[in-house]
């Protein structure tokens, strides 16, 4: 049942608003991963995403330019950089200054060998800066293809 004033489109954009915020999560994850960062818990990454998601879906009717969509994913992924840093436990044991002195104290004088390889910056923020590129490219293409049904709405289906 569609009111007179309300154009057939909306609920389709209304669903919509909210994949950016998913899509830039799984992304930042890949790119987190395949850099040789640790990955955290499952329900992290799916808080990050739903809150992402949200973020995105507050903020459909505020249109970005080009440049601002790519410098806002660009933020976005390096907060979930360090949001993934933050929340993954790289050796499997909590860090011994934590504070609440449950985890034994590491061997530190054993040689120096680590219990994990390190991981090269420069390949996480290049593979992070993919991610923002691709999310803002999604998201540029999202928001044009939900404008599209309204141009042909305003125009009619003969004029289109």
């Amino acid at each position: 049942m569609n009111t007179a004033g309300t154009p057939p489109h909306r609920p389709r954009l209304a669903a919509l608003a909210w994949l950016p915020g998913p899509l830039a999560t799984g992304l930042g994850l890949a790119a987190h991963v395949l850099g040789g960062g640790a990955s955290p818990a499952p329900l992290i990454v799916v808080a990050l995403a739903a809150l992402l998601g949200m973020a995105a879906a507050i903020g459909r009717p505020w249109r970005l330019p080009g440049w601002g969509l790519l410098l806002l994913s660009g933020v976005v992924q390096q907060v979930l950089h360090l949001a993934f840093a933050a929340f993954s436990v790289s050796t499997g044991i909590d860090l011994p200054t934590h504070g609440h002195g449950s985890a034994p104290a590491a061997d530190t004088a054993g040689g120096g060998a680590q219990a994990t390889a390190p991981h090269d910056l420069h390949l996480l923020l290049y593979l992070h800066m993919g991610a923002a590129l691709v999310t803002a490219w999604a998201t540029g293409r999202l928001a044009r293809a939900a404008a599209k049904p309204a141009a042909l709405a305003v125009a009619g289906p003969e004029q289109a």
